[in-house]
């Protein structure tokens, strides 16, 4: 068994069992779950199910994560967490994910009708605002929503797309060293996990993607991206996987090789660097972990057939076998924050529905692909 990234004989053979292991812990323990949410409950086990029945071959656990979906829809009334926009955003997109691969038999445009007036006046009421925020918040991460209902909906998309572009120009903020976007909640920057990138790198995200996508002219938009690649220049940023990445994708949907190349540099030097400090990392979940790493490094590779990118995602991949050391966790794992939340140890943000579907991506590249899902736009 060998994979693009390097994974292959003994530890695929412990990566095959350890995803077998967390699929009977989650199956288990996934009653624990209260939230319907695809980071922190239901939609997330759904997806990894999913990622199970490719794994195993077995197509019986197809009407597993078809279950493990509509118990997710069963607790969105009840559920006491739930987060506008973020969880009804990975609703919409995981709905849409488990159509495309034939687990559900749904039309997404009558299942997801509802939400999207609800998520389409939340969004406005955010833009009206000035609230942008990033991927898990704010007017953008409606907006991702919508990005992602442009796959099964493009006329009614579109436009709300525009709209959320029109409001990103016109809330950039200059300053005399380029322009940046911040929260109108917190109204300031911090540096985030890597699967909730910051303001401005969230925003470079989206736009490249939606014009990749063919849903806003990149001639319209060139200056500002400009403007705001500047201003990151210009704050001299240690090398980084967020910033890295969000200058690789946009310089591939602006045709700008120079951007292109300042993403790839810093993703090989953030790639040196972690691996050189690699017993500093957390855990081996998405949010702050292994997991996370090997999955975005695993994407820049593909993107650029860059041979340091495929090695770190080989790296990263092979070290979240390394994290299987808590006999009192679940499968051998704990999360770094919060190890005793049984919630979060299982969820796929953090947990081992996120880390097994790392092992599957690391098994099985040519067969599953859920970028979209985790914010890899």
């Amino acid at each position: 068994m060998t994979t693009s990234t390097g994974i292959s004989g003994l530890s695929a053979m412990i990566a095959a069992a350890k995803i077998d292991e967390i699929y009977e812990v989650v199956r288990t323990h996934k009653k624990q779950l209260s939230s319907f949410g695809f980071t922190r409950g239901y939609l997330g086990v759904s997806v990894f199910t999913y990622l199970y029945a490719v794994h195993s071959g077995k197509k019986q656990y197809l009407d597993d994560a078809r279950d493990a979906f509509d118990h997710a829809c069963d607790l969105v009334d009840s559920d006491p967490l739930k987060a506008y926009p973020q969880d009804f955003a990975g609703l919409g997109a995981v709905a849409q994910y488990l159509c495309q691969v034939s687990v559900l038999d749904l039309d997404p445009n009558v299942f997801l009708s509802d939400i999207d007036a609800v998520l389409l006046k939340k969004m406005r009421a955010e833009l009206y605002t000035g609230n942008l925020g990033g991927f898990a918040n704010g007017a953008l991460g409606y907006g991702l929503y919508f990005l992602q209902r442009s796959y099964y909906n493009r006329p009614f998309a579109q436009p709300v797309i525009e709209e959320l572009v029109q409001g990103i120009v016109r809330y950039a903020i200059p300053t005399g060293e380029g322009c940046y976007w911040k929260s109108g909640v917190n109204g300031h920057h911090t540096r985030s996990p890597l699967y909730s990138p910051s303001e401005t790198t969230a925003v470079l995200l989206f736009l490249a993607r939606s014009i990749e996508m063919g849903l806003c002219p990149a001639d319209f938009l060139e200056g500002i991206v400009n403007e705001a690649i500047i201003y990151i220049d210009n704050q001299q940023p240690d090398p980084n996987a967020e910033i890295g990445y969000a200058l690789l994708r946009t310089g591939a949907a602006f045709g700008n090789p120079a951007w292109t190349r300042d993403g790839l540099d810093m993703l090989r030097k953030y790639a040196k660097c972690r691996q050189e400090h690699s017993s500093s990392m957390r855990d081996a979940g998405l949010h702050y972990g292994a997991a996370g790493l090997a999955l975005l490094f695993d994407r820049a590779a593909r993107l650029t057939y860059d041979q340091t990118l495929e090695d770190a995602a080989s790296f990263w991949y092979r070290q979240i076998l390394r994290f299987d050391m808590h006999t009192d966790g679940f499968a051998g794992y704990k999360t770094s924050e919060n190890p005793w939340n049984m919630q979060k140890n299982l969820a796929f943000c953090e947990g081992i529905a996120g880390i097994g579907s790392a092992l599957v991506k690391a098994l099985h590249p040519d067969k599953v692909n859920f970028d979209d899902l985790i914010w890899l736009l």
